[in-house]
């Protein structure tokens, strides 16, 4: 794994701590952002350990479920949550409805879920 690679799977593991803080504090909506943004930066971690990178949120999206789910042998369920954290973290950001904190807890869950496989997928790279 790259350096750049290591460093973004690294920010995913603090973006995920900062999802649980902020779901504790009862910051439903922010959770959910954070959730999202872990397992972004996972995905981008995971592009990078390619040779690939994108420069907008779909590019990315879109990007790992080819190079990565259907190319690179990542579970297809994992590419489903990491476009539906994508958009969550889209109707929570933009949407002025209240998010429940069951959704928070499902989003950080999601989220690990996403952050852990791609850090499996990487090691399998090595």
């Amino acid at each position: 794994m790259t350096g750049e690679a290591g460093a973004e799977l690294a920010r995913s593991r603090e973006e995920l701590a900062a999802a649980r803080l902020l779901a504790g504090g009862g910051f439903a909506a922010q959770a959910i952002s954070r959730a999202y943004f872990a397992a972004f930066f996972a995905a981008e971690a995971a592009l990078l350990a390619l040779g690939e990178k994108r420069s907008k949120h779909a590019g990315v999206v879109s990007a790992f479920g080819r190079l990565v789910i259907r190319e690179g042998g990542l579970d297809e369920a994992i590419g489903r949550l990491l476009r539906s954290l994508f958009e969550r973290r889209n109707e929570a950001d933009y949407l002025s409805v209240a998010a429940p904190a069951q959704e928070a807890d499902a989003a950080i869950r999601d989220a690990e879920r996403v952050v852990d496989a791609v850090e499996t997928w990487l090691a399998g790279l090595r």
